[in-house]
């Protein structure tokens, strides 16, 4: 029924591309503009375009990348400027799950009903309006490397195809995990071990592309750098990670001995077997990993990190729910069996960057690649849902779809322009703006904030647009006072974690800050330490 509906693709798919711009650019700059730490390294980035050697390669590097990248050499700092080509990029989504989807599926209802759940989706949505442009360019090019890997057997698609992918590679450290999937899914495709005599040659050409691609990898994004956040966010490098079988482990010790402990002590023998670093690790990794297949998480509340979900809504409106289950049902009944193995690879690859880090529990951007997949079958199954109903119910059918869908989608985007803002401020680092804004208004005078690292230097370097030429001749000072560390980041700018407040005390006797700098929190979880400051001043 819908085919015979949709017959013009083209005009359709161009209403949903200027549906998905105009949404991702409205009150872009207006309707969240605090910058995320993260955002504000925009500032260096129209320094790295412009301050490179003209005739080196990495300068041509260097413009490519952050020329698609952020939008602050057009715009200048501000989130305009560094959240833009993400909303660009962003936009381009349904073009690519469009022809994606049509690679798996001659038929056009489908294509065109993913691109258009793709272009309103909160998923989609969220990852398309902050400055992280990696991800929709990531997106993009998974999409359109799997368009030409399922689109025809034939050397230049296979070409395009290793193409995107490699370029996948470079934009974010998650593909360093998902390369060697998604290399076993093109060696499935195009060369399966029972038609090729040649393996032995094939198999070593592909183990040679993946060392030299895993290699840069690794180089580009440090990974195995102890300064890198590769390494830094492991879960079996967290210390935290045993604190839970640490506790089952003591409160066994207690026991008598049984049968199950083996007649011995428990700890002589079974909480070495049961309670250890191990299974610390595997159960972290294993909670992080089914986050991502929890209806709670797709459907009824998404990351809790607010600058990945509104907190009101899932990665998917929950209306979809069936829809998905009944879609994933159909898809695994195609003949295609390397079609359906790749979408099983990718799904069941996709979450396991964000499992093996410790915050990674149902963290959106490190599983993000998963997602399309799961559009896919969300429209797969609703296109096929027509056919359990009569001809004769089929259009009160299709109303109610499309009137549910509408509400939905009202519902995510008005919680998104007139709550989100509030409730999403302190995941945005609500207050270094106003702070910088602070400083400026009072003179530049100097101030100690009291935070965790120094980080945050490069918020108060883009919102005062300091000069790069200023910001590269002053290097980071770190001062030792007691217990505590503290950084000059400039001349009149200081962080510090303190360890107590004779620390703080005595470094603001020594450096006489003229204005200290303490997070809400600091109030509220040291009120006695709040108190011995204020004696001391």
């Amino acid at each position: 029924m819908l085919d015979r509906i949709i017959k013009n693709r083209c005009l359709l798919l161009s209403a949903i591309l200027f549906l998905a711009l105009l949404l991702r650019l409205f009150r872009l700059d207006l309707n969240i503009p605090n910058l995320y730490s993260d955002e504000a390294l925009h500032y260096f980035i129209p320094n790295d375009i412009y301050g490179c050697a003209a005739n080196s390669l990495q300068c041509l590097y260097q413009k490519v990348y952050f020329g698609t990248y952020s939008a602050t050499w057009i715009f200048g700092l501000s989130p305009l400027g560094v959240r833009f080509f993400s909303a660009l990029h962003g936009s381009f989504i349904p073009v690519s799950i469009f022809f994606f989807s049509l690679a798996i599926s001659k038929k056009k209802s489908v294509a065109l009903i993913s691109a258009l759940i793709i272009s309103v989706a909160p998923w989609s949505y969220l990852v398309s309006r902050f400055g992280h442009t990696q991800f929709p360019i990531l997106i993009n090019l998974v999409l359109l490397h799997l368009y030409f890997l399922f689109k025809k057997k034939s050397f230049g698609s296979l070409s395009l195809s290793m193409i995107f992918l490699t370029i996948a590679v470079l934009y974010y450290q998650s593909m360093v995990v998902l390369f060697p999937f998604a290399l076993i899914t093109v060696c499935l495709i195009y060369f399966p071990p029972t038609k090729h005599k040649n393996n032995k040659w094939i198999g070593l050409i592909a183990v040679f592309f993946l060392l030299l691609v895993e290699s840069f990898a690794i180089h580009r994004f440090s990974v195995l750098s102890n300064q890198g956040r590769a390494l830094d966010l492991a879960v079996w490098r967290d210390v935290n990670t045993t604190w839970e079988v640490d506790k089952y482990r003591t409160l066994s010790q207690n026991t008598e001995v049984s049968f199950f402990s083996f007649g011995l002590p428990p700890e002589q023998l079974a909480n070495k077997l049961v309670y250890n670093k191990v299974i610390a690790n595997l159960s972290i990794f294993t909670r992080n990993y089914l986050s991502f297949f929890s209806p709670y998480w797709l459907f009824l509340h998404g990351d809790d990190i607010l600058r990945h979900s509104t907190g009101q809504v899932g990665a998917f409106y929950p209306f979809l729910l069936p829809f998905m289950v009944y879609g994933a049902f159909k898809f695994f009944q195609i003949k295609d069996k390397k079609i359906k193995t790749t979408f099983l690879i990718w799904i069941l690859a996709s979450p396991i960057p964000a499992a093996i880090t410790k915050d990674g529990s149902g963290y959106l951007l490190r599983a993000v690649t998963m997602l399309p997949f799961l559009t896919y079958f969300c429209a797969l199954g609703l296109v096929e849902s027509f056919s359990l109903v009569k001809k004769r119910w089929r259009v009160p059918y299709g109303i109610t779809i499309i009137l549910v869908g509408l509400y939905s989608a009202y519902y995510f985007f008005y919680g998104y322009f007139h709550v989100y803002p509030a409730l999403s401020a302190r995941s945005y680092e609500f207050g270094f703006k106003e702070l910088s804004d602070f400083q400026v208004s009072h003179q530049n005078a100097s101030l100690l904030v009291i935070w965790d690292g120094y980080y945050h230097n490069n918020d108060l370097r883009f919102w005062q647009n300091t000069p790069y030429g200023q910001y590269l001749s002053f290097k980071t000072k770190q001062l030792a006072i007691g217990q505590s560390t503290f950084w000059q980041t400039f001349p009149n700018l200081y962080f510090s974690n303190t360890k107590n407040t004779k620390d703080l005390g005595q470094f603001i006797k020594e450096n006489k800050p003229q204005y200290l700098v303490l997070p809400d929190r600091f109030f509220i979880n040291y009120p006695e330490e709040y108190l011995d400051l204020t004696k001391e001043k």
